[in-house]
């Protein structure tokens, strides 16, 4: 049955909900909301006929279940390519169909369904972010909410005390927690909170560039090779697919940083912490308007102390790591001046024992109340964002290391190869500084680099010197080949990236002879360290080079082979800090 406070919305949701039809085209739409208990029920709906479209649904079913394990909006464009929503598609006389999951809190509390593209076109990437953004227009009307079986927080009227409640959602139940004003005791310094009771490849080198042909097609066994390999890597990294985060790292306190400076700026609140016991080993991190005296931060940490032990919470120790954003304008801030002080539980995913705790120098308003709550949200939030970004990129190297397996075990010097490879492009990367997204693409490239070389002859070649015209053009296809293999599982900016790090700037590279910008940037970096780890190498099939010698033939190759800007960073690098000697 819908709850009122979804009924009294239905007629602004079915408004927003019919967007599906004018921003993606969608014939047909239904939401789906959480009853606060096990269920989710259909509030509204158009374009399905009838009985096509389902009333309720649980954890179960195959939609469900998919949104509570992925977290961004998918589609499915015809019967067969997802046998498991095969059902719901011919239940309701559809064959395509975009779905959006709907998150507060870290929890899954809505879905659209969407069906059948206007003109029987399918749904592609393009449609993502349209419907991304009309589930956000639908949490947008809960915001200020008491529903899905949460609350926010808010002022109670109990007695003189200040009390700050928030229920979090959860499909088994909901978690409750409180903080309350106490007066402010002397405490000596103190460091942990008491514990609580625990609940080798065709290599390139500034030689002349071979003209390579167009290759031809790759023998039928090859061809059944790379397909039969795709398919082992798809299915060794698939049980990481929807991996579940134990713990945060410095990615989300970064995150979390960010909004906790920003609860700063609500009036009243002199200072703020993030206390996560049992990750990275117990992590506390604090902002505040001025400098903590000793005693000002022990009487934070026994208000904290106090809460969880009022709930049987368990605790631990923490390192403690403060910050001043605002500056050292003002007095240290002693405990008097703090007059009350919240805490609240964050919850994210599947973590435990993180919290919350702010310290105001008056009694908050209600105003001032409200803004706490949509700031925890917010910061829940990023944390949670973080993770997924962090796991993401766990789950694509995993990919890209598996794609290597076994067959690089077989060929030691390209294994070794491919080692020294990636640890001068990590080397080259805390350099150049890039945007984390662009540095994950940029390694992922270094990994798979080679990685069509285990379905050509290189088990013949990759000892062999002086190689003929015919078999460099073998080698060369390994481009070819690493860029079919690579780009199913880890996508195009990969795949780019591996089919041109043979390319020149000038043009004499191969396969495609791209000129300048034209080539990749992820190609440009892994161009420059995989020329350097070859000619430095006794086990190429060219002559060895000293290191010094390696990179004046780099700084030369400037602007014709290697990226010119790239190419002086690099030999400025190695010439100022030269990496430790590697075994070879």
């Amino acid at each position: 049955m819908v709850r009122p406070e979804v009924e009294e919305l239905r007629p602004k949701l079915k408004e927003i909900l019919y967007d599906c039809a004018v921003e993606i085209r969608a014939t047909k739409a239904a939401l789906y909301l959480f009853d606060g208990a096990s269920r989710f029920e259909l509030v509204t709906d158009f374009g399905f006929r009838t009985g096509g479209v389902r009333q309720a649904a649980d954890e179960n079913d195959a939609l469900i279940d998919r949104c509570m394990k992925g977290r961004t909006p998918f589609f499915v464009n015809g019967l067969t390519s997802e046998p498991r929503f095969s059902e719901r598609l011919y239940d309701a006389g559809t064959d395509r169909m975009l779905a959006a999951p709907m998150y507060f809190r870290g929890q899954l509390v809505g879905v659209i369904d969407s069906r059948d593209k206007a003109a029987k076109l399918p749904f592609d990437q393009n449609d993502i972010p349209k419907i991304q953004r009309i589930a956000d227009r639908i949490l947008a009307l809960f915001t200020n909410k008491n529903v899905f079986g949460q609350r926010f927080i808010t002022l109670s009227d109990a007695d003189d005390q200040v009390t700050v409640t928030v229920t979090s959602p959860s499909l088994n139940g909901t978690a409750k927690a409180a903080a309350e004003t106490q007066n402010a005791p002397t405490i000596a310094q103190t460091v942990p909170l008491p514990p609580m009771p625990a609940t080798p490849p065709e290599r390139t080198a500034p030689h002349p560039a071979v003209k390579t042909p167009p290759p031809a097609p790759l023998p039928r066994e090859a061809s059944t090779s790379m397909a039969s390999l795709i398919m082992e890597a798809h299915t060794a990294v698939s049980r990481f697919a929807s991996p579940t985060a134990e713990s945060i790292g410095e990615g989300e306190l970064v995150a979390a940083r960010e909004v906790l400076r920003k609860m700063l700026t609500i009036n009243g609140v002199v200072v703020v912490s993030l206390s996560a016991f049992g990750h990275m080993g117990g992590i506390q991190e604090i902002v505040s308007k001025s400098t903590l005296t000793g005693e000002t931060l022990n009487f934070l940490q026994s208000k904290l102390s106090g809460w969880l032990a009022k709930r049987g919470e368990p605790a631990g120790s923490v390192r403690t790591n403060a910050q001043t954003p605002l500056g050292l304008l003002t007095p240290p801030i002693a405990s008097s001046d703090i007059q009350k002080v919240f805490t609240a539980p964050v919850i994210v995913g599947n973590l435990k024992g993180m919290y919350l705790t702010i310290g105001f120098n008056e009694a908050p308003d209600r105003a001032a109340h409200e803004t706490l709550a949509a700031n925890l949200d917010e910061l829940q939030l990023v944390v949670e964002a973080s993770l997924t970004r962090t796991a993401l990129q766990r789950v694509r190297t995993r990919a890209a290391e598996k794609l290597l397996e076994p067959d690089f075990t077989k060929f030691p010097v390209l294994k070794r190869h491919t080692d020294l490879v990636v640890s001068r492009v990590d080397q080259f990367l805390r350099v150049l500084g890039l945007l984390p997204a662009v540095a994950e693409t940029v390694r992922l490239t270094a990994i798979v680099h080679d990685v069509g070389m285990r379905v050509l002859d290189y088990e013949r070649l990759y000892r062999k010197r002086g190689l003929s015209d015919e078999e460099l053009n073998i080698l060369h296809e390994h481009v070819f080949v690493g860029a079919a293999m690579v780009e199913p599982l880890l996508g195009p900016e990969v795949a780019r990236g591996v089919l041109a790090h043979h390319e020149r700037m000038d043009g004499r590279g191969y396969p495609n002879e791209l000129r300048g910008e034209e080539i990749p940037l992820a190609a440009r970096i892994v161009q420059i360290c995989d020329a350097y780890e070859t000619m430095i190498s006794p086990e190429s099939y060219q002559p060895v080079d000293t290191p010094e010698v390696a990179l004046a033939t780099i700084y030369r190759g400037a602007g014709t082979q290697f990226d010119g800007d790239l190419a002086k960073k690099f030999v400025e690098m190695m010439r100022s800090a030269p990496a430790p000697v590697t075994t070879r």
